[in-house]
């Protein structure tokens, strides 16, 4: 019977699991290995699960753990069989004693490794395995240090956004009751042109001299079972390593595809004559061709959008390791239900469940090791190098879900960079098959080295961006991350994302070859309130990340109180659930603008899951998918999109808004001919403009990259880019104020996500009037020129007038001469019943003091807060300041986008009035407020950091909130002056005003 396999009466080997309960203690000033504790009980141990890490019976310890465990080994059932100890994981460094005999060790963090312990076990009876394990730290022990390791970006003392330091037994330990001969390795390199399969099985014989051995290879299809392949044969095996190679081919193989994930099965058995003793060894495998090639990545010979995320495996309490195994499952879902065809293992590998998921649902791997992030160089790099770069491929190469190893990620030019420009000699030894990534993000800037190598390449191809052999080095340039002209790019530009944002991301490597964006995102807040809870829920409150998030809640409870947010969210719950609700729009907003931009050929967003302790993902660490995630990106990614912009966003009426519309298009779209209708309505629901286009597929193929966009037609050849302009227009938008929205609508054949964009139109005749005379305190001649052109009364600030209750604006620079004298005057003013309203925070610096004249005892510090992926969320109170405006809980970020700073006022006593403020909780904890009031005797006074003064006159929303202030400043205004708190002159003094006046 063709390939049958099945055989009675054989023997293979017996794998028992020592998974479960372990013993461990902690070995902080090393001593263990002198005072033997492998061969005695261990006073402190505890009790600890396998696998699991060091730090959740030892909170916070790095260094040496002992593991221990007693068990009783079977008998076994082969004649000179061996024991063998199978560790899939130990990070970092181990060293294995059994019955009190070193039986070896294995340093790295990731990857299994097997020692051979037959000669220290005893068979049938109890057995004591004890186990070293180092966590490096700061400070080397035994010459081991943690940044000199691969360790993706442990940090100790830990900061938000990389990984706290953990380790332990990471993954399942076995015992192996083995026969002599056996296989010890099975690599398969499937080959779609031809349907061969070249398999390489390492036959390792431990009996004193040649033996004769049969072997049997099998294909099937892994998920009927019939078998369509065979191969027999037999070979005599020296003591040792005997490498057996052989081919079998598939007639017509079915291609493993993202959307059909086809597998096929190789087994390999060897047995010895006259023994009933069998070794077996399995693997799946897939036919497939994944590369770079005429500008794009092609699987299969089709081009595709490579559509990534990058997930670092974060869970809770065990880091790397879920307490739930489903949690990790459960990112593979998410991602591919949400429309992403890649995911990508940054500096981490996979667990080896994960890669079988993945080879299942038809989702493409890009894969890294420890040592790709963060390693530094010292006189082992090389070798600690090479070693975890190795050894992942040899766990993982036969994954057909496997599609690109990566080496490096965000590493500057110098020793580790130019190590792994020349380890590419090594990975070709190992897999000829796969493509290979330098350094993702190209923060090297080596132009002249390309970023990948394609299947079967030895070199480092220069096939995206600028990269040629000619090229000079390129540097660092806004946005965040990204180095200028490269291929391979990263990107993390300021939130909110204002129209300079979105040009770029629209047109990242114009004038160079495709670029691959492979990190970019906008994240939102840690959910501090329910993270805390579930950690409460799960008994681990007492563990590090617990810890962590305990203490950020606790502050952003404590600004909860201070700020009085009760007045504007129900409950805490509702303010972190808002956060999250807000990162779906964000996620569109970059979404749209990288999907239009004609340079990319891929993009992986930054990221899947919560991890670093931050908001990155698209899902929490306990697997929560935040409201509209999903929506978002199934928006987002989906094969055919428009992309619409409508720029700029907040306007006055009859002021031009240029209308673009962009056609994503990952070849979804048959041949014919698509009739287009684009329209603008009001916030009444009223059209306000209707145009038509008909967008063309041709039948014929046209020159690779031709198309056109004119008369009404836009036409797209065989080999568009993915991303074609079809219309843009500039309509002047005569109209009531409100939001506008801009869509677009195929009419038949064909339907698009996206399709909308909005922008806002303000009527100048709607803006509240200032009844108010306004007093200038300061040197501003363009704004008293702006106020008088819009009919707000205002005269200069005259410090021998009589006193009464003013509307003092205050500009940026400050009345002359400036000084204590100026300050001191001013804040009688505003002691009398004077409202002072402070444009700027520049207006109080003195030298290098920012915040010398701030007109309170308790000045705080200067204080910015930098949103970008790890954004801030910024919040605004229904407060007369805004009225008229959004308010009442988030600032929308359309609709204030340039009106949002950085700079917060932080640190300062609590407000007389909380009015609008910014929390960053994305990545540990910051916090400060950009609107609020003061008082100061029978007066008050107006801080402010929003972006008023600079938008006047193109800002519709700067104009009402300047109104609205100075309104607000006015309510007191025409009554009699009060006169000065009797300790005023002691206010003075507390302010640091100090001049001939201050008494």
């Amino acid at each position: 019977m063709a390939g049958a396999l099945v055989a009675v009466g054989l023997v293979s080997t017996m794998i028992t699991s020592l998974d479960g309960e372990w013993l461990i203690a902690a070995d902080p000033r090393n001593v263990g290995r002198e005072e033997q504790w492998y061969a005695k009980p261990i006073a402190g141990a505890k009790p600890t699960k396998v696998p699991w890490i060091i730090q959740d019976a030892f909170p916070g310890y790095h260094g040496v753990a002992w593991y221990r465990r007693d068990f009783t080994a079977p008998r076994n059932p082969h004649t000179r069989g061996r024991y063998l100890l199978r560790f899939w994981a130990v990070d970092y460094q181990a060293e294995v004693w059994l019955n009190g005999v070193h039986v070896g060790g294995h340093e790295g963090a990731e990857t299994p490794f097997v020692l051979d312990v037959t000669d220290a076990m005893r068979p049938g009876r109890r057995n004591r395995l004890a186990v070293r394990v180092l966590n490096p730290t700061n400070e080397p022990i035994d010459g081991i240090a943690l940044n000199e390791t691969p360790h993706r970006n442990k940090a100790v003392p830990y900061w938000a956004g990389a990984s706290y330091n953990h380790g332990g037994i990471m993954d399942s330990v076995e015992l192996l009751a083995a026969p002599p001969v056996r296989i010890e390795d099975l690599f398969v390199r499937p080959d779609p042109r031809t349907g061969v399969i070249r398999i390489t099985a390492n036959a390792r014989s431990a009996m004193p001299g040649p033996v004769s051995a049969a072997f049997d290879f099998a294909v099937a299809p892994a998920a009927s079972g019939e078998t369509i392949a065979t191969a027999r044969f037999k070979r005599r095996l020296p003591p040792g390593d005997t490498p057996v190679e052989i081919e079998l081919r598939v007639d017509e193989p079915h291609l493993w595809d993202v959307d059909d994930p086809y597998l096929y099965r190789v087994t390999a058995r060897m047995s010895r004559e006259r023994s009933k003793s069998v070794d077996e060894q399995s693997a799946c495998c897939g036919f497939r061709d994944f590369r770079f090639e005429g500008g794009y990545f092609r699987l299969n010979q089709r081009r595709i959008f490579l559509r990534g995320s990058h997930t670092g495996n974060h869970c809770p309490v065990g880091l790397q390791l879920p307490h739930d195994p489903d949690l990790l499952r459960r990112d593979l879902l998410y991602v591919k239900t949400m429309g992403f065809n890649m995911i990508r293992f940054i500096a981490g590998m996979p667990t080896r469940y994960q890669l079988d998921m993945c080879d299942e649902i038809g989702l493409l791997v890009y894969e890294e090791s420890y040592a790709g992030w963060l390693l530094a160089d010292s006189p082992r790099m090389a070798e600690r190098f090479d070693r975890s770069t190795s050894e992942m491929i040899r766990r993982d190469r036969n994954h057909p879900s496997v599609v690109m190893w990566g080496l490096l990620n965000e590493t500057n030019d110098g020793p580790v960079f130019r190590h792994a420009v020349d380890a590419l000699r090594l990975v070709r030894s190992l897999d000829d098959t796969r493509m290979v990534m330098l350094n993702s993000g190209r923060w090297d800037g080596q132009l002249s080295i390309g970023s990948l190598s394609n299947p079967g390449s030895a070199v480092w191809e220069a096939l995206m961006g600028d990269e040629a052999p000619e090229m000079a080095p390129t540097s660092a340039a806004p946005p965040g991350g990204y180095w200028a002209r490269v291929g391979d790019a990263h990107a993390y530009p300021r939130v909110p994302h204002t129209a300079d944002t979105v040009r770029f991301l629209r047109t990242v490597g114009e004038g160079t070859k495709h670029v691959f964006l492979s990190e970019y995102g906008i994240g939102s807040a840690v959910d501090l309130w329910r993270a805390v809870r579930h950690y409460e829920r799960l008994g681990a409150a007492y563990t590090e990340d617990a810890q962590f998030y305990r203490d950020k809640l606790d502050r952003f409870l404590a600004d909860w109180e201070r700020w009085r947010m009760a007045d504007t969210f129900a409950r805490p719950q509702d303010y972190f659930a808002e956060s999250l609700r807000k990162m779906a729009g964000q996620r569109t907003l970059g979404l749209n603008a990288i999907r239009a931009n004609r340079n990319l050929v891929g993009y992986s967003l930054t990221g899947t899951v919560d991890q670093g302790m931050t908001g990155e993902g698209l899902f929490t660490t306990f697997r929560e998918l935040k409201p509209g995630t999903v929506d978002a990106l199934f928006d987002g990614l989906a094969p055919l999109r428009w992309c619409l912009f409508a720029e700029p966003v907040n306007v006055y009426s009859g002021t031009p808004v240029r209308l673009e519309a962009v056609l994503a298009n990952e070849d979804a779209l048959a041949p014919g001919d698509y009739p287009v209708r684009l329209q603008v309505f009001g916030p009444d629901g009223a059209p306000v403009l209707e145009r038509t286009v008909t967008v063309t597929i041709p039948r014929s193929n046209f020159a690779p990259h031709e198309s056109t966009a004119e008369g009404g037609r836009a036409t797209l050849s065989a080999d568009t880019p993915f991303a074609v302009p079809v219309f843009a227009e500039d309509a002047a938008i005569e109209g009531p104020s409100g939001r506008y929205r801009f869509v677009a609508t195929f009419e038949r054949g064909a339907a698009a996500t996206g399709g909308e964009a909005e922008f806002y139109v303000a009527d100048p005749a709607e803006m509240p009037p200032v009844g108010a005379e306004v007093v200038l305190w300061g040197e501003d001649a363009e704004l008293a020129r702006w106020l008088a052109e819009h009919g707000i009364r205002a005269r200069s600030f005259d410090p021998a007038s009589p006193p009464a209750r003013e509307v003092i604006l205050v500009p940026r620079r400050p009345a002359a001469p400036g000084g204590a004298d100026a300050f001191g005057e001013l804040a009688r003013r505003i002691a009398r019943g004077s409202t002072a309203v402070f444009l700027c925070p520049e207006v109080f610096r003195d030298g290098d003091d920012p915040l010398h004249w701030l007109p309170l005892a308790n000045k705080g510090a200067p204080a910015g807060i930098a949103g970008w992926l790890y954004l801030k969320d910024e919040w605004a109170k229904a407060h007369p300041m805004f009225d008229g405006l959004p308010c009442g809980g988030m600032m929308d970020y359309t609709f204030y986008r340039e009106i949002i700073p950085d700079a917060v006022w932080s640190g300062q006593d609590a407000p007389a009035e909380a009015v609008a403020g910014a929390i960053k909780a994305s990545q540990d904890y910051s916090s400060g407020l950009l609107v609020a009031v003061y008082e100061l005797g029978a007066g008050r006074f107006v801080l402010n950091t929003l972006h008023i003064r600079e938008n006047l006159g193109r800002h519709p929303a700067a104009e009402r909130l300047l109104r609205n202030m100075l309104r607000y400043a006015a309510r007191d205004a025409g009554k009699p002056p009060a006169d000065l708190p009797p300790d005023f002159d002691a206010q003075l003094k507390a302010m640091g005003y100090v001049g001939e006046d201050a008494g």
